[in-house]
């Protein structure tokens, strides 16, 4: 009774999963490479003395692993429920794969710790190696972990006064409704209630009784969010969009009444003899086990620094430190053509201009600017490099600036601003982080 629709949720968790992989995987495949548009920064310093090839490897491993999960997972849905998964072992194999490819592919570059990678790693890994009695279970966890870490990030001033009241803006605007005479507190007061929407959302969807009403809140949340950052509102880049298109597919296979038990399948409440009946826990097993829950437990850390924004699930929280570069407006004219765009024209009665490398990472590898300060450092110093090579003025006047605002108050939203000036101020900014914030050597050409 317990495993029969456990295998087909299953199955279909990893097909929709598989499918979705590869297609962000194929969109941002530029960032998976060894590419030199835009500044890599390794997550340690020594392995930027390794060979870049190594980047082909682990993407044609993450790309294998997922096209062979789609094809066994396809092959398994057109078996009946009571036959066993095609090459179980394999599956394994895979999951366990696409974990260690992704993992290798992030050492080289920390910019390809998407949250949308990070988290089909994680739950392919689940869904191949435990038990579809367990998998469940724990990838439901999971998910509800992914919704309350990111309402929890929210909940602060910053988001409420900026990005909060930007979705808002976008969302009426995708509905044909001006908010140009709207005050900003009106717009506050709606940004406000969007943690607190999905608060309830993962709340509800750990218990049984509110699980169905839980669901289409969230089918409903994801609907409105793609309007707000679609083609009618903020017109965000689309591999947003085929996240949440991913996310609705995912809960309603997850969380549908038409694969709940007549008897809940969590494992508190699974009956004394099926539980008996489970083989007992593989090393293997035990090893994704903790895993899981460091994974779950780790973003209570991000407050403190010692655990990231993304892996946290601070998705659109605006809270985070952050890295400012400006760039001498005569060097501006020495960078590539194609960089132009994504640098602005000075404020009034000022030499500098501000570099938008969050456009410049989307435009040439379809992936938002990783929102760590210290790959933004990175990012920083290997154009303040490019730029620095080129130098034929007085070596004595810098040619780039570094703002760096400090993580914004929880109640006020105010943030602490320092100032660099020159390679020389802004590189020994790097011992401050436990992890590297060194890039690559990177040329502009």
């Amino acid at each position: 009774m317990i495993r029969e629709p456990l295998k087909l949720q299953l199955r279909f968790l990893k097909l929709t999963m598989a499918i979705f992989a590869s297609v962000l995987l194929s969109l941002t495949w530029k960032l998976w490479t060894p590419q030199t548009l835009f500044p890599q920064v390794p997550l340690f310093s020594w392995v930027s003395g390794l060979p870049t090839n190594t980047d082909w490897l682990s993407f044609a491993c993450m790309g294998l692993s997922l096209i062979s999960l789609l094809v066994l997972s396809a092959a398994s849905l057109l078996k009946k429920n009571s036959e066993g998964e095609c090459c179980p072992w394999f599956q394994k194999l895979c999951g366990c794969l696409f974990l260690l490819a992704f993992l290798c592919e992030v050492l080289f570059d920390q910019h390809r710790l998407q949250p949308w990678a990070y988290q089909f790693a994680l739950g392919l890994l689940i869904l191949t190696v435990l038990k579809p009695q367990r998998a469940i279970p724990l990838f439901r966890l999971f998910v509800i972990s992914i919704y309350f870490y990111s309402a929890l990030s929210k909940c602060d001033a910053s988001f409420v006064q900026t990005l909060g009241r930007q979705l808002a803006e976008g969302l009426f605007s995708a509905v044909g409704i001006s908010t140009a005479y709207w005050s900003k507190q009106t717009l506050s007061w709606i940004a406000a209630s969007f943690p607190i929407g999905e608060f309830l959302i993962a709340c509800g969807l750990l218990f049984r009784r509110t699980r169905q009403y839980a669901l289409w809140a969230a089918v409903g949340m994801h609907l409105t969010l793609m309007l707000a950052i679609g083609p009618l509102g903020l017109n965000h880049y689309k591999g947003v969009l085929i996240w949440n298109i991913y996310f609705i597919l995912q809960d309603v296979f997850l969380f549908h009444s038409r694969f709940q038990l007549q008897k809940p399948a969590d494992p508190v409440d699974i009956p004394a003899d099926d539980r008996e009946a489970l083989p007992a826990y593989s090393g293997l097993e035990r090893v994704v086990q903790i895993l899981v829950w460091f994974v779950l437990l780790a973003p209570l850390l991000e407050p403190t620094g010692y655990f990231d924004h993304w892996p946290s699930w601070g998705l659109y929280a605006s809270h985070h430190d952050r890295v400012v570069l400006l760039i001498d407006e005569e060097a501006k004219w020495e960078l590539p053509p194609d960089l132009q765009p994504f640098i602005d024209a000075p404020q009034p009665l000022s030499s500098w201009c501000r570099m938008r490398v969050e456009r410049w990472s989307l435009a040439d590898l379809g992936a938002p600017l990783y929102p760590q300060a210290r790959f933004q450092l990175g990012v920083a110093i290997a154009v303040g490099k490019a730029v620095e090579q080129h130098q034929t003025q007085d070596e004595s006047l810098p040619r780039i600036r570094l703002l760096y605002e400090s993580a914004a108050d929880r109640w006020t939203g105010k943030r602490k601003i320092r100032e660099y000036n020159g390679l020389s101020q802004i590189e020994p900014l790097t011992r401050e982080f436990l992890l590297n914030a060194s890039p690559r050597p990177f040329t502009m050409e």
